[in-house]
């Protein structure tokens, strides 16, 4: 096949494409502000051998850019695949200079550690002793303080022992000041004793005094509670008596309505049997359930409600699809 010479080549630049961007872009916008008008003669008709001959060339441009652009690729892939083996070589090398260096800044670091652990612990002993000699010198202020308040105690309880002592030379039935001691802890407990039952009794009798009264109190009112009581009863006696006149009326318009209902029940359930019946004809199933389980007969017939409604929802879908569809074939024609 002889090729046709371009009229108008088109002027593809050299090198990569990333530098030819600007170029590219630049030309574009002024292209499009250009005004572009073609004499009448020099449109070309629209022919099948011009549409043609259009196409033919338009494809072997795009062969030809084509080709151009696989070899840039090639190039680019290999500069590229040069450089990322350099990447990866240096790499290593600095893998291995931050190894060593690790290694010599994690010595350091250890010794460092256990030069201020040392110290550390140095410095806690010592605050801790400091801390102890600190609470053994408060611990000898404190006792002597107490020293010196006891010895201040002794001093001024000493007239109490004098006093006990001259007691016991006075009264021969005291052997000692503890026998002084015990007879007056003994008389003590025996008036705090009598005082207490003597508050006892006082508070029993209040407390009887005031139950009689409050006894009496409450059989008034409850007295007067059981005269309202059988008030009361006469006055519901006579309104229970209406309602139940009442209510009998109502019971023999219940019976009436339930009568109503129980023919319209019979109804509903022999449709229910019927449209159960139905339907199993129709899917070919058996006849499987008691006339009187309906629950069973509306489960079948629920389902068969929503296989129709599962099928309508597909057929209209299926339907707006077909008309979607025509009016998209409709709007490329």
């Amino acid at each position: 096949m002889k090729k046709t010479k371009d009229l108008a080549p088109i002027a593809i630049p050299h090198g990569p494409p990333v530098e030819s961007t600007s170029e590219y872009f630049k030309s574009l916008m002024e292209s499009n502000r250009m005004v572009k008008k073609y004499p009448v003669w020099d449109v070309a008709r629209p022919t099948p051998q011009v549409l043609m001959e259009k196409a033919r060339r338009d494809l072997m441009d795009a062969d030809e850019k084509l080709a151009i652009k696989r070899s840039d690729e090639k190039r680019n892939r290999a500069i590229m695949d040069a450089k990322w083996e350099d990447l990866r070589t240096k790499e290593m090398l600095l893998k291995e200079s931050f190894i060593s260096f690790n290694k010599f800044i994690r010595e350091n670091q250890e010794k460092r550690d256990r030069a201020e652990r040392k110290m550390q612990a140095d410095n806690e002993v010592l605050e801790r002793k400091t801390r102890d000699t600190e609470a053994m010198r408060q611990r000898v202020i404190e006792m002597e303080e107490v020293k010196k308040l006891m010895e201040q105690q002794v001093k001024d309880y000493t007239i109490y022992e004098d006093y006990l002592m001259s007691v016991v030379h006075n009264y021969p039935e005291f052997k000692q000041p503890l026998d002084v001691l015990n007879r007056y802890e003994a008389l003590a407990a025996a008036k705090s004793t009598l005082a207490d039952r003597q508050e006892r009794d006082l508070e029993m009798l209040e407390n009887a005094r005031q139950e009689i009264a409050s006894l009496t109190e409450e059989k008034k009112l409850f007295i007067m509670g059981l005269n309202n009581t059988l008030a009361n009863l006469r006055w519901r006696y006579d309104k229970i008596r209406n309602r139940v006149i009442k209510w009998e009326l109502a019971l023999n318009r219940l019976k009436e309505t339930a009568a109503r209902r129980h023919v319209e029940l019979c109804h509903v359930r022999s449709a229910i049997w019927s449209l159960y019946v139905k339907i199993c004809k129709q899917k070919g199933l058996s006849i499987d359930v008691d006339t009187n389980d309906f629950e069973q007969q509306l489960v079948v017939i629920m389902r068969a409600l929503l296989e129709l409604r599962r099928i309508y929802r597909i057929a209209q879908k299926r339907s707006k699809e077909k008309y979607l569809g025509d009016a998209e074939s409709m709007h490329t024609n």
